[in-house]
């Protein structure tokens, strides 16, 4: 804006001051409503996270860096997630072999074998 078309003076009028205060508090309770409703309707584990959120930032900038925080972070924890439960996986199966084997092995073929050896070394 140029100083050609600055506002240098205006009449104040307390009506229309008045006015504008009752349409801006009903915008703020229709907005506040909404807010609350998304508030309540997601939860974590029964826990009301956003409510914290809030109380920590208002900031759009903020909400909108977690917001896109919390998407890339999803990806990888579930990820992470899988390869954490593989690990568990094989890191029992090395702290105990003997119950590993007994638990998950398929001895099928081994017992048939055996019958068939046994049954052959009488013959």
């Amino acid at each position: 804006m140029n100083n050609d078309n600055k506002i240098k003076s205006f009449n104040f009028s307390f009506d229309m001051a008045s006015k504008t205060k009752s349409e801006i508090e009903n915008e703020a309770e229709i907005l506040r409503d909404r807010i609350d409703k998304i508030i309540d309707h997601f939860s974590v584990n029964d826990v009301p996270i956003l409510k914290f959120i809030l109380n920590v930032t208002d900031s759009r900038n903020d909400l909108k860096k977690l917001s896109k925080a919390l998407d890339r972070l999803a990806d990888l924890t579930e990820h992470h997630t899988s390869l954490v439960k593989k690990l568990n996986v094989i890191e029992q199966a090395e702290a105990d072999p003997t119950w590993f084997a007994l638990a998950f092995g398929d001895f099928k073929q081994e017992v048939e074998d055996g019958i068939e050896k046994f049954f052959n070394i009488e013959n």
